[in-house]
């Protein structure tokens, strides 16, 4: 309990467990996102572009999406930000070093962006950590969506959850450190257990039409330019 609370304090918000595995590299490019484009029979009014953080004395690299062409430059700035700032964190803090992230864009529409970075890393004097972390976008705003903003009925949401999480022969869902990310017809939240013995993070993925009524559909307003 001790260690994954150190862990979380380091990051923040940032979901970390102490294991070792592989990167995921499943990032969405030009092609996928043509199909999807097509599939869904709209026209984004941006585009996104892969760039990568190194460290060489870190033995760090991180890549993360940029988006490109938004009609609006401040709020697609702002955005952008939103999106670097998990290279930012495990490229630049100290803590940090032997860094690999890749990510997947999860849901791509004109109304949300939903990223996930997965990866591997080591914290100085604590090992091999694993990496899960998302950023969601609200495209119309530019804000970031989370589960706070985003659970209108926490306790509506929860009793869901639960329920889900028994199917999976779990007892119920730690309320503490969830995240969540988009699917196309999904909402996925997702947390790391607070028993130190854990090493996978337990995925909750629901419907969108389970969860109405529960969950918020403005998630701030447009910032000042």
């Amino acid at each position: 309990m001790k260690l994954n609370k150190l862990l979380l304090s380091l990051v923040l918000a940032t979901s970390i467990t102490v294991v070792g595995c592989g990167v995921k590299e499943e990032p969405i490019d030009n092609v996928q996102k043509e199909e999807q484009t097509q599939n869904e029979q709209i026209t984004l009014d941006y585009d996104i572009t892969k760039e990568v953080l190194e460290v060489k004395d870190k033995n760090t690299k991180i890549f993360y999406p940029q988006i490109k062409g938004y009609p609006g430059e401040l709020l697609m700035d702002y955005m952008n930000q939103s999106l670097i700032k998990t290279a930012d964190l495990y490229g630049n803090e100290d803590p940090y070093t032997d860094v690999q992230i890749d990510y997947e864009i999860t849901k791509m529409d004109n109304n949300i962006l939903s990223v996930l970075f997965i990866g591997t890393g080591k914290i100085q004097g604590h090992g091999d950590i694993n990496i899960k972390h998302s950023v969601n976008l609200d495209i119309k705003t530019s804000n970031e969506i989370n589960y706070n903003n985003l659970v209108k009925d926490n306790d509506g949401v929860i009793k869901i959850l639960n329920e889900k999480a028994k199917e999976k022969g779990l007892e119920s869902v730690e309320a503490e450190g969830i995240r969540v990310y988009f699917e196309e017809e999904n909402v996925v939240f997702y947390y790391m257990p607070l028993d130190d013995s854990a090493k996978e993070f337990i995925e909750l993925s629901i419907p969108m039409n389970e969860l109405e009524g529960l969950l918020n559909a403005e998630f701030g307003e447009m910032p000042v330019s």
